[in-house]
């Protein structure tokens, strides 16, 4: 059930990523390479949706995924994110780095690494990005720990969930 459930938001992410869209959505993926012993993350949003919130937290015009874009925009982003993103391991709160962005279409993908995470038994996710822009956002968090699958959605009253494994 949460597998197909994952396929249904990412497709649904897929066709209205070309679309203007009334739906505030996003998708985090967070994968815990034993091996490696680190978290690797993806966040999914919409182009619109992250220029609207760094214009109104900086203050400053982000014209992200054009010629007009801030050479520092990686800054800000690493800064907004690093605001409204957080996660504990096994009730320690640990340290995301913050890796770069990729567009395609009229969606924008960060990608973070958290290393040095030996074992995970407890995950706790904190997610209110865009949340004051839209009352209605929703933040599916996608997770792949210790060969287990889990998926849920944070919203503006509820803005963190915790797992054990």
């Amino acid at each position: 059930m949460r597998f197909s459930k994952s396929i249904f938001i990412l497709v649904s992410l897929f066709f209205l990523s070309f679309t203007v869209h009334k739906y505030y959505v996003s998708v985090t993926e967070i994968k815990f390479a034993e091996q490696k012993q680190e978290l690797q993350i993806s966040m999914r949003f919409f182009i619109d949706d992250i220029e609207l919130a760094l214009n109104q937290r900086f203050n400053k015009e982000f014209e992200l995924s054009t010629v007009k874009e801030p050479l520092d925009t990686d800054k800000f982003l690493e800064l907004y994110i690093a605001q409204k993103f957080q996660i504990k391991i096994n009730g320690k709160t640990i340290s995301t780095r913050y890796l770069g962005k990729e567009y395609e279409n009229d969606v924008v993908y960060f990608y973070l690494i958290a290393e040095k995470i030996n074992a995970v038994d407890v995950i706790e996710v904190t997610n209110s990005i865009l949340f004051e822009q839209y009352e209605d956002q929703e933040n599916y968090i996608q997770l792949n720990i210790n060969d287990k699958r889990n998926t849920f959605i944070l919203t503006k009253r509820n803005d963190k969930e915790m797992l054990k494994y």
